[in-house]
């Protein structure tokens, strides 16, 4: 259930989006124990400006210092605390390695996510 919510702003030249999401999602399957069936990943771009840090607002994805890519990781709570710290470090090197961010430049937030808090395929998912 893993679900990968990234943003950034726009890249100073073309990249292939839907190839970069499948490696993300590959990589991080083959990092985790998380099967790739139970992984998704979205990637959004921010509106050139509209991403400020200390009042900058730049037009384009700054490859490091400012501007983090933005991730929140949505998982089980039923993951212990290292499985979710290599989570956060499988995901980090990912997005660096797939949209070249500087690994230092990524931010990510873990939101854990409790049994009976989601709706899918018709039913709330219960875990133990």
């Amino acid at each position: 259930m893993p679900l990968i919510c990234i943003k950034s702003l726009p890249f100073d030249s073309e990249i292939d989006v839907p190839a970069m999401i499948k490696s993300i999602t590959e990589d991080f399957a083959r990092g985790t124990d998380v099967s790739v069936e139970h992984i998704t990943v979205t990637w959004e771009f921010i509106p050139e400006r509209q991403y400020a840090v200390a009042g900058l607002m730049p037009s384009t994805q700054p490859q490091s210092g400012s501007h983090p890519v933005l991730v929140e990781l949505h998982a089980p709570s039923f993951h212990a605390s290292g499985s979710v710290e290599a989570m956060l470090e499988c995901i980090a090197f990912s997005v660096s390695k797939r949209s070249g961010v500087a690994y230092s430049n990524i931010f990510i937030r873990y939101c854990k996510v409790q049994s009976g808090t989601i709706f899918d395929q018709g039913k709330l998912v219960r875990w133990k």
